[in-house]
């Protein structure tokens, strides 16, 4: 394993950007400034959520101090925003360096560690070496549970050397509800805490909260590693990581804003929310251009479900 301190300069945001960590931490109460922000935005209309966040932010507390792993998705990132005018030098926020990591939820994690260092908390990143393990590269069903495994393990040890009380991550209580996250098994044996999920904050709870407190990007798109574009079964390699990647930067570049590329070889299965499907398929020759200059010879569109590419409606499409 190897780690930096970060962000790296290049990837530092901008001196305009302002955190709603640092607003915390700078009007005084960190705690009481939070819950100022929650009971005065969005989430007011929502009296439960207001209630889960106030809970969040004891158990935060009562971490003492703690890694946060930070994916860069929306979960993650509010965890780190809300734990890091809390903590401040106590908390370190670590992401994993991985070709199944994409481009924009590095960046998103840069943005959010570079927020939280105004309030003391560092970021570093390591790098994870999953492919080299057939029991992920292989791609099994219980591919996650191994990716974890490797994340957890090794953010595990680094909070056991530097005197951290424990790891963190954005795992919340809609998460716990589903019975496809193999990851969250790894997480349990290696002890992770989830604090969203103990608070019982849901995703659409979580978003309004995010809201409140300032996250520009409360809405973000729901994102996923990048070998879950491949169906299970299937080699997943580093080359076939980095096309998929490069396929869905093209397409948002087109303007669509949720976007999978289900990798079946020569196939590529496009997936978009449904109600931009018509669009999709009006830029059906520019889409087929950039495919096939990274090597698919067709594609297929088809409304994006949340599944991967070896499960759900579209497993067969």
């Amino acid at each position: 394993m190897r780690y930096r301190e970060s962000p790296p300069e290049s990837l530092r945001p901008g001196s305009a950007a302002t955190a709603p960590a640092v607003i915390a931490a700078a009007a005084g109460s960190p705690r009481r400034t939070l819950m100022e922000m929650a009971r005065s935005g969005p989430a007011a209309a929502d009296p439960v959520a207001i209630e889960r966040f106030e809970r969040l932010i004891e158990i935060i507390e009562g971490l003492g101090s703690c890694v946060v792993a930070l994916s860069g998705g929306i979960d993650s990132s509010f965890l780190l925003a809300v734990a890091s005018p809390l903590l401040g030098e106590r908390c370190l926020a670590l992401t994993a360096e991985s070709a199944a990591v994409p481009a924009w939820d590095r960046a998103d994690a840069a943005v959010a560690a570079g927020e939280a260092s105004r309030n003391g908390t560092r970021w570093r990143t390591i790098s994870t070496k999953e492919l080299d393990d057939p029991r992920y590269s292989h791609n099994p069903q219980s591919r996650c549970y191994f990716c974890k495994l490797e994340v957890y393990g090794a953010a595990s040890a680094m909070a056991g050397a530097e005197g951290y009380a424990c790891v963190v991550d954005g795992t919340n209580a809609s998460d716990t509800a589903r019975h496809d996250r193999p990851g969250m098994t790894a997480a349990s044996e290696l002890g992770i805490r989830s604090p969203l999920a103990e608070a019982g904050i849901t995703k659409e709870q979580l978003r309004v909260l995010a809201r409140s407190i300032g996250i520009a990007d409360w809405d973000r798109p729901a994102s996923a590693c990048l070998a879950s574009r491949i169906p299970f079964g299937e080699l997943i390699t580093a080359d076939r990581l980095r096309r998929v990647e490069a396929a869905e930067l093209a397409l948002r570049g087109l303007g669509f804003r949720q976007v999978r590329v289900r990798d079946f070889g020569s196939h590529a299965r496009v997936e978009v929310e449904e109600v931009d499907l018509p669009a999709l398929e009006s830029r059906s020759e520019e889409v087929r251009s950039r495919l096939v200059e990274l090597g698919f010879e067709s594609w297929s569109p088809a409304a994006y479900t949340g599944y991967g590419a070896g499960e759900g409606p579209n497993a067969h499409r």
